[in-house]
């Protein structure tokens, strides 16, 4: 829902920028009421939420992609299709430079509106579901937090550890070797005999803590 949300934010950046001329034109905002004012107001806040919501997207299983995406389409496609408030009615006369460059804007609008969503289609065919062509562009979707604490106390990781798997190796004295399938598919093999853990469930918990220790790729590629 969040991603629909921002495409229709991203139809009202576009109708401001479409219509600023006129909704912060002195010569038709000059009843005396504040009405510039408001229209400040309104943009104000309309950036306040965008930045609000960006950053509950830093957060785990919220995505700011889907947030940024849907305000990209929404923009582009309100260049193309918001009607635009007629200048003549206010008693402003437009030029033919200004006539061309709304059309010019409309047609761009709709020219990149079809290339990104072919771009986009492809780019989700073509991938696996599991790994992403950025690794390092997950942190606009997901920051660990709090940044000052250590790799063990954060309060969310953005890695793929917790979907690690182990074979673990038992004798007498407990379970005292790992066979771990790091994120990235390399198997490494974790020493535990010195820990003498007999308990296959705190193995499965710890295993994400295992993986952040051990791993030299966090992520699945």
């Amino acid at each position: 829902a969040s991603g629909g949300i921002f495409g229709l934010i991203g139809a009202c950046i576009a109708d401001i920028c479409i219509n600023w001329s006129l909704l912060f034109s002195k010569h038709v905002n000059d009843s005396g009421d504040g009405t510039r004012f408001r229209h400040v107001r309104v943009l104000l806040w309309l950036l306040f939420d965008i930045v609000i919501n960006c950053l509950v997207g830093l957060t785990p299983f919220v995505d700011n992609f889907t947030h940024l995406g849907g305000m990209v389409y929404g923009f582009l496609c309100g260049l193309s299709t918001i009607e635009r408030l007629s200048t003549d009615f206010f008693g402003i006369a437009k030029s033919k430079c200004e006539r061309a460059r709304n059309v010019i804007v409309r047609f761009a609008g709709l020219i990149l509106s079809v290339v990104l969503i072919m771009i986009t289609t492809a780019v989700l065919v073509d991938s696996s579901g599991t790994g992403s062509p950025c690794i390092n562009c997950r942190y606009i979707s997901c920051v660990p937090f709090p940044p000052w604490a250590n790799e063990d106390n954060k309060w969310w990781y953005c890695d793929d550890c917790a979907r690690v798997t182990a074979d673990a190796k038992l004798d007498s004295r407990g379970y005292y070797s790992l066979a771990m399938s790091c994120p990235d598919g390399v198997i490494k093999n974790v020493d535990l005999s010195d820990t003498a853990v007999t308990d296959r469930q705190w193995i499965r918990k710890q295993l994400p803590d295992i993986c952040r220790k051990n791993c030299d790729n966090l992520f699945a590629t």
